[in-house]
């Protein structure tokens, strides 16, 4: 792979369009390297990057080819673009649950394929994006990386931890948004207007979170700095206690966890 990297991305929904705009507004690439196609003509419509006819077209103008189509469209989009791949063109699918030796039964054995879990953040370049490569993508790492760097926090691990992953950090938001949910209606129901519990809520989580990365210290430290000695903070976490919310949270991941196994097995 040499001189000037061109990127293909299969797929516009929330994922791929976050990709998009995440390498464009951090300058990792320009509009003109950049290759889309969607099913959807609605979604590239308005877009100042190269426009394919169908999904071939993006893969023989593109060294990076990032597949972010609904794992039920994966054989499908596979079937089409396997004989556009080749050696030299890294295959980079997002597709939930579909493992690489899927993927490789289809393309080849032969072809770089790096598989990647992001979950919903990358939409506010906060994401959590685990990445494994089959052994003819391992050269491609240091590439890929670059590219999707801007959008999250990237790491590599064995793909027989991909299902622990989907039900952390890709599920992670969507449990979040649930509490975060709860204490809006909470909020509601104590007397507080909606708009106002809107901004509570978003601050409470924002400013947590910021706490967390700004402060460095443990959680466990940060929990202390709110606990006063029989103050309101404690006479709440006793519920959690009582109530072992430590093993309902876990009980969450594991069905969750359970859940990606079923479907990418």
């Amino acid at each position: 792979m040499s001189g000037k990297l061109k990127v293909g991305i299969i797929g516009l929904g929330n994922m791929g369009s976050s990709i998009l705009s995440g390498v464009i507004e951090e300058k990792i690439l320009k509009e003109k390297d950049i290759f889309v196609f969607d099913i959807d003509k609605r979604k590239i419509k308005n877009l100042r990057v190269n426009k394919g006819r169908d999904n071939k077209e993006v893969v023989e103008n593109s060294d990076i080819i990032i597949i972010a189509v609904k794992p039920k469209d994966s054989k499908d989009v596979l079937e089409e673009i396997k004989d556009s791949l080749t050696s030299e063109k890294v295959l980079v699918s997002i597709m939930a649950g579909i493992k690489i030796k899927k993927i490789e039964n289809i393309i080849g054995k032969d072809k770089p394929v790096i598989r990647m879990m992001p979950n919903l953040n990358v939409k506010v370049k906060k994401g959590i994006i685990a990445y494994c490569p089959n052994k003819n993508g391992k050269k491609y790492e240091g590439i890929v990386e670059k590219i999707f760097s801007p959008v999250g926090f990237l790491f590599k691990i064995p793909e027989d931890k991909f299902d622990t992953i989907t039900a952390i950090s890709g599920s992670g938001p969507g449990f979040l948004f649930y509490i975060a949910e709860e204490f809006k209606k909470i909020c509601i129901e104590k007397g507080i207007k909606e708009k106002i519990a809107d901004e509570i809520v978003g601050y409470l989580f924002y400013g947590t979170g910021k706490m967390i990365f700004e402060t460095k210290q443990k959680l466990e430290k940060l929990k202390e700095m709110v606990c006063s000695p029989g103050g309101t903070t404690l006479a709440g976490l006793s519920v959690f206690e009582e109530r072992k919310f430590g093993d309902i949270l876990r009980e969450v991941i594991n069905r969750a966890e359970k859940r990606s196994e079923e479907l990418s097995g």
